[in-house]
Order: C-alpha cells, then structure tokens, then sequence
C-alpha cells in the first residue's frame, strides 16, 4: 500500500494505491534477462548475473515476508536431484506435453512426464 503520492518507472501511483510485484512478469521481462521463455541455468552464473538487479528473481519473495521454507526447499531439491542423478539420467517423455499452470506457484499443467535411464 503506497504510504504517499509516488512515481515508479514514470507512473503516477496515489496514497492508497496497492502495488504488488508480479514474480511470474519479474522473472520474464526482457529487460532483465535474455530468451527469458528458455530453460538456461547459466544465467544464473556470476559472469552473467554481473550488473543485474538484486531482486530480478524472487522465487521465494524478499524481505521480511520471504517464504520460512525457502532454505529446506532448495535443501530438498539439490538431495533429492543429487540422489536420483547418482543412479539415473532423466530425459523429457518423446510424448510429454510442456505447458504451465500459473496458480499460487508455478506448474507444469500435465505434469512432467520423464523417462529415467538407469546409469550404469
């Protein structure tokens, strides 16, 4: 809720206005990242995060609402990734369909259909 008459990025915004940040628009917007639709873990690099915004990507919020799980989620996921990538090699089902279903968090609106390859 804005406290006071403001301008952000050229936009007039009045006391009482509410104003809320959108990640789904942050983490897509073009002035920010490059091919922001394509799957590219590199961008997080620090070569390539050099210069960019602090809070270009909010995946669990920032400041003093930041989500109370954001440690044990990224915890879960790199043993959970580290685990399966021990013993298998995920591929992209040759039928799977890729869509998103924006809710709350972001999904994939099939699910994510994969085939796990046992490594030998």
């Amino acid at each position: 809720m804005a406290l006071e008459d403001d301008t952000i990025c050229g936009r007039r915004i009045l006391k009482g206005t509410s104003v809320g940040i959108l990640p789904w628009v942050l983490h897509r917007h073009r002035a920010l990242w490059d091919e922001p639709e394509r799957f590219d873990p590199d961008r997080f690099l620090p070569a390539r995060s050099a210069g960019r915004p602090r809070f270009a990507f909010l995946p669990f919020g920032a400041g003093p609402r930041v989500c109370i799980g954001q440690v044990l989620a990224l915890n879960e996921a790199v043993l959970i990734l580290a685990t399966l990538a021990q013993h298998y090699s995920p591929r992209l089902a040759p039928d799977a369909k890729v869509a998103l279903r924006r809710s709350v968090t972001l999904q994939p609106r099939y699910g994510l259909n994969m085939v796990l390859d046992r490594r030998r």
